[in-house]
């Protein structure tokens, strides 16, 4: 380990990135002969129509369209509203004002079933609290 430390310590002395002679006389233009002749200009900014400013709207508006336009054919399959095809699975039916009527009825005599049942758990829950204090 002390062999490496002298081996090092001449480095500190030494300044090992030198330069070539005569390297930074003439160094400006050297770098200017590389550079173009033509002189860089600035125009003016381009003018902004106002087509320039609507366009990306157009754009977004014509997206949605074709979203639109997409999503109605994936929905009516290809089919106009009245031209309903007869293998279609939509069937539209209407119900008699007499089976309206039954049906009715059995709704509410489930519901009433249903109110029935919950008022039983409710009380049947009630009840087992009740006992449970008193014990």
């Amino acid at each position: 380990m002390k062999e490496e430390t002298q081996k090092l310590e001449h480095l500190k002395e030494d300044n090992p990135f030198l330069l070539p002679e005569g390297y930074m006389e003439g160094l400006t233009s050297r770098i200017m002969s590389h550079l173009p002749d033509q002189a860089y200009t600035t125009d003016a900014p381009e003018k902004v129509t106002m087509m320039d400013h609507i366009r990306p709207w157009l754009y977004l508006a014509a997206v949605f369209a074709g979203l639109g336009l997409f999503i109605n054919l994936l929905v009516d399959g290809g089919k106009a509203e009245g031209n309903a095809a007869e293998d279609s699975l939509w069937v539209q039916t209407t119900i008699p004002p007499e089976a309206f009527s039954a049906i009715q009825e059995v709704w509410e005599k489930e519901d009433a079933e249903y109110l029935e049942y919950i008022e039983t758990q409710y009380v049947s829950y009630i009840l087992a609290e009740e006992i449970d204090n008193y014990e």
